[in-house]
């Protein structure tokens, strides 16, 4: 498949998100328990509706890996009428490989560079040490008047997703 490239390095690329052809793996990383205790939420939709859904986001990319072109997860801008918020998914086989940290990088790059933004927000949970330490190395530093209670998307017991925020250079 040829996707725009939006931005590289010598391990990634960031590139166009084609619905058709990466719903159903972005559909299959929801299913993982991991991804839902990450984001603290679990997608109930079938696929059909997960797959028509609008995608609201200023910014979707897939995560390629340069060795293969195999999409290994993608990253995503929140719509522009809110706070700038810069999530992943990476796909169970590629966690722990460096590659989170790789493709974060890159699209704070990007979204700094084309959307002139002045900040951009993430949010993990405590529980989450791998999303923590890949948010330190991307030079974000903890927000803590961002931090919002949630109800847990299990049980509805409170939980704390702390938010955290990288300044533009």
């Amino acid at each position: 498949m040829n996707r725009e490239i939006y931005l590289s390095n010598e391990c990634i690329s960031l590139a166009e998100y084609v619905n058709d052809a990466d719903a159903p793996a972005v559909y299959a990383c929801w299913q993982d328990e991991e991804t839902a205790s990450g984001y603290n939420y679990r997608i109930t939709d079938t696929y059909e509706e997960f797959h028509n859904r609008q995608i609201r986001s200023r910014f979707l990319a897939v995560i390629l890996r340069n060795t293969d072109r195999e999409v290994i997860g993608l990253v995503s801008l929140s719509p522009e009428n809110m706070p700038p918020d810069l999530a992943i998914m990476l796909f169970r086989p590629f966690r722990g490989q460096g590659y989170g940290t790789a493709a974060f990088a890159l699209a704070l790059q990007y979204c700094f560079d084309t959307f002139g933004l002045s900040e951009i927000y993430a949010g993990c949970y405590a529980h989450n040490i791998r999303s923590m330490k890949m948010l330190q190395k991307c030079g974000f530093i903890p927000h803590p008047e961002g931090d919002q209670e949630e109800a847990h998307y299990l049980d509805g017991s409170p939980v704390i997703q702390l938010d955290f925020v990288k300044y533009r250079q």
